[in-house]
C-alpha cells in the first residue's frame, strides 16, 4: 500500500514504556554498527524484496534500506492512536461511494489516510474486523500513531473485482468513518483452492544464510508458529500489472498464505506495527497440494522451484 499515510496522522509517546530500546554506545551515543548487526536478529520483511536489482539500482536500494533502518532506530517511542470504536471479530459494512467521498479531501484523504484506488471496489461489501490498527510503520520507514482505523479480513490490494495489486496482498485501512456495523455475510460456495504444507523448520533453517535470509527475504521468527501445517495459498507474490524492466528480475517463487500475517511484536521494544503484513514465503520452504473443490486461482502455479 503505497504512500497511504501521511506524516499529518496524529502522533503520540506512550512514557509507560521507558528508555527507548534503541543501540548506544558507551558514551551515551547511538552506535550505527551495533544497529546493523542487530537487525539481521529481528528479521523484518518490511524492507524485503522479492526482486533482485542490479546495479547501479541495487547500491541505490541498499543506501535506502540503510535509511530507513537508522531512521526506525533513532526514532523515540511512539504511543498507540485512539482506538477503533469496533472490536476484531465484529462485522462491518464498507459504506457506499458517496458516502464515503462526502468525509475525504480534495486528495481523497481522511485524516492523513489515502482512500486508495483499489479500496473502491469493496464498498457496499461486509467484512469481519480482522485487526485494529494503532501504529505501523509507515513507507518512509518511520513508526506513526494512527487512530479509529482497522484493517479487514479479506481486504487487500488485490481487489474483490479481479483487480491486481502490489504482489504482496497488502491490507487496506479503513477509517471508522468508512465504515457501518452489520450482520455476518453469507457464506460463498467453496471454490477449488491451492494449498500448501509448511514444511518442519529443520528443512527451512537448512535453506538460510547466516543473516537467516533465503534469495534476500528475512525469514521471521514467528514464522515458525505456521510449520507443519497446511494453508490456502492467496497468491504468488509478483507484479502482474507491470512489464518488469530489464534491470529488475525476480529472485524466485514467493508465496502470500492466506491468513498467515505478520503480528509486528518482531519490531521489538518500543511495541508492536500493526501494518498487517502477509509473509512472504519461498517455494523451498512449501509442499504444494490441492484441494479438489473448483477453480485454482489464476495468480498462484505449482512451477516447481
Amino acid at each position: 500500500m503505497t504512500d497511504s499515510l501521511r506524516t499529518d496522522e496524529v502522533r503520540g509517546t506512550d512514557k509507560s514504556r521507558g528508555p527507548s530500546s534503541r543501540k548506544h554506545d558507551g558514551r551515551g551515543r547511538l552506535n550505527l554498527r551495533s544497529i546493523l548487526r542487530a537487525r539481521p536478529r529481528e528479521r523484518c520483511q518490511f524492507e524485503n524484496s522479492f526482486y533482485r536489482y542490479d546495479w547501479p539500482y541495487n547500491l541505490l536500494r541498499g543506501v535506502r534500506h540503510r535509511t530507513l533502518l537508522f531512521l526506525l532506530h533513532t526514532q523515540g517511542p511512539v504511543g498507540r492512536g485512539r482506538p477503533s470504536s469496533y472490536q476484531v471479530g465484529d462485522w462491518v459494512r464498507v459504506k457506499d461511494p458517496e458516502a464515503i467521498r462526502a468525509t475525504l479531501d480534495s486528495e481523497d484523504r481522511l485524516r492523513g489516510l489515502w482512500f486508495t484506488t483499489d479500496q473502491w471496489a469493496y464498498c457496499g461489501r461486509t467484512y469481519p474486523i480482522e485487526r485494529i490498527v494503532g501504529r505501523m510503520l509507515d513507507d518512509d520507514g518511520r513508526m506513526r500513531s494512527i487512530s479509529r482505523t482497522v484493517a479487514l479480513a479479506g481486504a487487500v490490494c488485490d481487489g474483490p473485482d479481479g483487480s491486481i495489486g502490489c504482489g504482496r496482498a497488502c491490507s487496506l485501512y479503513f477509517r471508522d468513518e468508512w465504515l457501518e456495523p452489520s450482520s455476518a455475510a453469507a457464506a460463498e460456495a467453496p471454490q477449488r483452492q491451492l494449498t500448501a504444507r509448511v514444511k518442519p523448520l529443520v528443512e527451512i533453517e537448512a535453506t538460510l544464510d547466516r543473516r537467516g535470509r533465503l534469495g534476500g527475504i528475512s525469514f521471521s521468527p514467528e514464522m515458525a508458529a505456521y510449520t507443519e501445517k497446511h494453508w490456502t495459498v492467496l497468491r504468488r507474490a509478483e507484479d502482474l500489472w507491470i512489464e518488469l524492466p530489464r534491470w529488475k528480475k525476480p529472485r524466485g517463487e514467493w508465496y502470500v498464505l492466506d491468513g498467515v500475517r505478520c503480528s509486528g511484536q518482531v519490531l521489538g521494544g518500543d511495541g508492536a506495527c500493526d501494518r498487517n503484513c502477509g509473509f512472504l514465503w519461498h517455494r523451498a520452504w512449501i509442499e504444494m497440494d490441492v484441494a479438489m473443490t473448483g477453480d485454482l486461482p489464476t495468480a498462484c502455479t505449482d512451477e516447481g522451484t
